[in-house]
């Protein structure tokens, strides 16, 4: 049997290995190292069943939709809470109330490694570590069928992942007949999940000297906006935003290194599969500027009478701002992420030429600009560059002067 006939049909959500009742299918690491299922044929009885769950397939089950979902701007009103999340904390509040509740919150961490996984958690300390950005695909081995079991244990529990992640469960779910009214789902806007073979190659390089202690794509000391980086090393070492550092999240930005399926999103849209939608409130400085501090406004969409409940919940937690989903309607809540013309070309020279060459051809990674990089952390050490900003300012003056 056949579950997809192009890359971009799959998603790798594991639904279906998870759902195969012969144990036929296995999720294996392409050449861009991207998950897909491989189907034993031996094993394989042409149930179907692996079909019947695929989000990419068919359409998630979701009840109770609102029939037009309502969108906040929201803050935590811990300054920390904020601090530590990629945006504005939404995320803690959520899982706070279900953790309060004797629920378990699954979620997305780094491992040991720093490889990208989803995980389960039972308290604060745990979850804490599903906090903050990861822009690589996680691996979800084992995970649906740990939230099936503990469904059938009477427990609450809230998933939080990507679109497809999320409809890839209650797709599995359903067809298992799993008890769904314990079940928060809550998806995270992206505009596509990069290579875990690049991120691991990315680790390689920047950790030739140390070994990594932590990392933080979204380091708020440097403000909200964009992705300033922050690499911490065994050695003390502590890394912002150098262009070794910048390499993957450039990487990334740049989208030549999506998952195939991520340009083919059948999620980039309004209609989501969870209960609540959560992500960044680009556009509140246009909106309500009076709000914006530079320090992270959550994006928060309710879909579902679950998720308008649970919203109510975690109210006292938050500063909220109820806004017109139209006013910060981000692109990949409108479409996909436009295929770059280069992709063949970059995955091309990366088979031929290796990692150090694209970080250098595509990714701003050059002996140049790392000299720039260090000579204007020099000058504004020894505050000659704002001499030579002003004085440039003061030539310009001048020479329109005499226009």
């Amino acid at each position: 049997m056949i579950l997809f006939d192009e890359k971009e049909d799959c998603c790798g959500c594991t639904a279906c290995k998870s759902i195969c009742p012969t144990k036929a299918i296995e999720m294996k690491a392409d050449e861009e190292g991207f998950l897909y299922p491989k189907i034993n044929q031996k094993l394989c009885t042409n149930c179907q069943v692996c079909k019947r769950v695929c989000p990419f397939q068919n359409k998630a089950f979701v009840p109770d939709r609102l029939f037009e979902s309502p969108a906040f701007a929201a803050m935590h009103k811990k300054e920390q809470v904020k601090m530590s999340s990629a945006s504005g904390g939404a995320y803690t509040a959520i899982s706070d109330f279900i953790l309060d509740s004797s629920g378990l919150v699954y979620g997305v961490e780094f491992d040991d490694e720093f490889f990208v996984r989803h995980n389960r958690a039972s308290c604060a300390d745990e979850r804490d570590k599903f906090r903050g950005s990861k822009y690589i695909q996680s691996d979800l081995k084992g995970i649906y069928k740990q939230i099936q079991e503990d469904l059938n244990n009477d427990r609450i529990v809230l998933f939080t992942g990507t679109a497809c992640q999320v409809a890839g469960l209650r797709n599995y779910l359903c067809e298992t007949k799993t008890a769904l009214n314990k079940l928060y789902t809550n998806d995270i806007i992206c505009h596509g999940t990069a290579s875990p073979l690049l991120w691991n190659d990315y680790l390689d390089f920047i950790q030739k000297e140390s070994k990594l202690k932590s990392y933080t794509f979204r380091y708020k000391g440097r403000g909200w906006r964009g992705y300033n980086v922050r690499a911490e090393f065994e050695n003390g070492k502590i890394k912002i935003n150098t262009t070794d550092i910048r390499v993957y999240v450039n990487l990334f930005s740049s989208v030549l290194a999506l998952r195939p399926s991520c340009y083919n999103c059948k999620f980039a849209n309004l209609q989501r599969p969870s209960d609540i939608t959560i992500g960044d409130c680009w556009g509140i400085e246009k909106i309500l500027p009076e709000i914006d501090d530079n320090k992270g406004i959550s994006l928060v969409i309710i879909n579902t009478r679950k998720g308008k409940y649970l919203f109510e919940k975690i109210k006292k937690d938050l500063d909220i701002y109820k806004i017109n989903v139209a006013d910060c309607l981000q692109l990949n809540l409108q479409q996909p992420t436009r295929k770059p013309s280069k992709r063949e070309q970059f995955w091309h020279d990366y088979y031929k030429f290796g990692f150090k060459y694209i970080a250098r051809k595509y990714l701003g990674y050059s002996f140049k600009s790392s000299s720039k990089r260090l000579i204007k952390r020099f000058l504004h050490k020894v505050k000659l560059l704002d001499h030579a900003i002003k004085l440039q300012d003061y030539l310009r003056q001048i020479i329109q002067g005499f226009e």
